[in-house]
């Protein structure tokens, strides 16, 4: 066997595996409507009845990986052989990465200071007493 018969066969195993998982998620998607309803959206707290938020930074990272990934193998598969990815793209891969990773810490560290506020609030404070004047004591 030629290189080149070795590449074109791992193209093809390659291609099986990413229309294999692009069918899971089609899959899944159609048999069960929720199933994938938090994959563009912000997780909410448990006790919010808004409608969940729209997340720039997910959404940026799924579309760049999918048009790398796409362009990457459409190239590779026209020249033959597996293709140098420029460093620029991995940059700019891992700057929206980056972005992702900053939103959800961002995110996850409001999201635990609204409810250590909230449990801060419903609980009394500890050792004091109320303070209530004495009946028949003037101010």
């Amino acid at each position: 066997m030629t290189a080149q018969w070795i590449s074109w066969w791992g193209f093809v195993v390659i291609s099986i595996i990413l229309l294999g998982f692009a069918a899971l998620v089609l899959w899944k998607l159609f048999s069960d409507s929720g199933a994938l309803a938090g994959l563009l959206s912000e997780p909410q707290t448990p006790n919010d009845t808004s409608p969940p938020k729209a997340s720039l930074s997910r959404f940026q990272f799924l579309i760049f990986t999918f048009v790398i990934a796409g362009l990457y193998l459409l190239l590779s598969i026209e020249a033959g052989t597996l293709i140098e990815i420029p460093g620029n793209v991995l940059a700019l891969l891992g700057i929206s990465g980056g972005t992702y990773v900053i939103s959800t810490t961002v995110s996850s560290s409001e999201r635990k200071q609204e409810q250590t506020a909230e449990a801060a609030a419903s609980k009394p404070a500890r050792g004091r007493k109320p303070t209530t004047t004495p009946p028949g004591a003037n101010g």
